[in-house]
């Protein structure tokens, strides 16, 4: 006789970057995450050149950050990758980015995070009509996928290119172990060729390995805008998202403890995560 399968709720996992909650590389900041609410936090790898400021490059600071995590019941979701300072700048045609980029594997994997957010934004922003820059760009990424399989560690790519031409340069890199890090709100009014940002998350499926969500300087619920949330909401739990959302959001009444719980409040109201199937 065939049984009904049973299936189990997910709940929604908030989490939010380190910046906006004040600083990068601050681990005060996991405290005031747990103070707020927030199930995460996604924290910088920063490259100070002082010799002297805290780096999660030192592995005293990593295992400092893995303690107060635990202590506070605070998981760290992503590792977001800093700037390198202009002299390893832009990451698509200097050498010294890949040798930083693989350093940075080995720091999420040693702080219990299999997500890496690589920004190619501004100055590191990858002109898809310009073949040398791609065909850079995606070698050096070959590269580092390499040893992100070795430790079992996604390096998602944030950037302001459409899906079409994200698929592109996947499809070229070639490796589950680099994805995308998806921030619809940066796509709008950014990227070339962009017809409907409602049908990207369609279009990039699994490919997607975190989110981050803002509505500029308001908070979520605020309407007016660049994108309708609850509709997005849809389209991630369309296509079977399970993964973290990350908060990027301001404080727009400076209370950043109850803005953040608005936002909170917000996202597990409107968000939801496809069921999984019992075991």
């Amino acid at each position: 006789m065939q049984t009904k399968e049973t299936v189990h709720p997910v709940a929604v996992r908030v989490g939010m970057t380190d910046w906006n909650l004040g600083q990068r590389g601050d681990i005060t900041k996991i405290a005031l995450a747990r103070e707020i609410g927030l199930d995460g936090i996604q924290v910088s790898l920063q490259f100070p050149t002082d010799g002297k400021s805290p780096t999660l490059r030192d592995p005293k600071t990593q295992a400092a950050f893995r303690t107060a995590a635990l202590e506070n019941g605070i998981q760290i979701c992503s590792l977001a990758i800093g700037s390198p300072g202009k002299s390893r700048m832009p990451l698509h045609t200097n050498p010294a980015a890949a040798i930083l980029l693989v350093e940075a594997v080995e720091v999420a994997r040693n702080l219990g995070t299999n997500n890496i957010l690589l920004p190619i934004l501004g100055d590191s922003h990858i002109d898809m009509e310009n073949p040398s820059q791609v065909d850079t760009f995606v070698a050096m990424m070959k590269e580092v996928a390499r040893y992100a399989e070795k430790h079992d560690v996604v390096v998602a790519i944030e950037d302001w290119i459409s899906a079409e031409d994200n698929i592109r340069l996947l499809d070229a890199i070639g490796s589950d172990y680099i994805g995308i890090y998806y921030d619809a709100h940066n796509i709008v009014g950014r990227a070339k060729n962009v017809k409907d940002i409602y049908a990207e998350p369609k279009m990039l499926g699994k490919r997607i390995h975190q989110i981050h969500v803002k509505n500029a300087d308001m908070l979520l619920s605020t309407p007016g805008g660049r994108l309708d949330w609850a509709r997005m909401a849809q389209e991630f739990y369309a296509i079977g998202y399970r993964g973290w959302y990350v908060l990027e959001t301001s404080s727009p009444t400076k209370d950043i403890v109850a803005d953040t719980r608005a936002n909170i409040e917000y996202m597990k109201k409107t968000f939801r995560m496809p069921a999984s199937p019992a075991s």
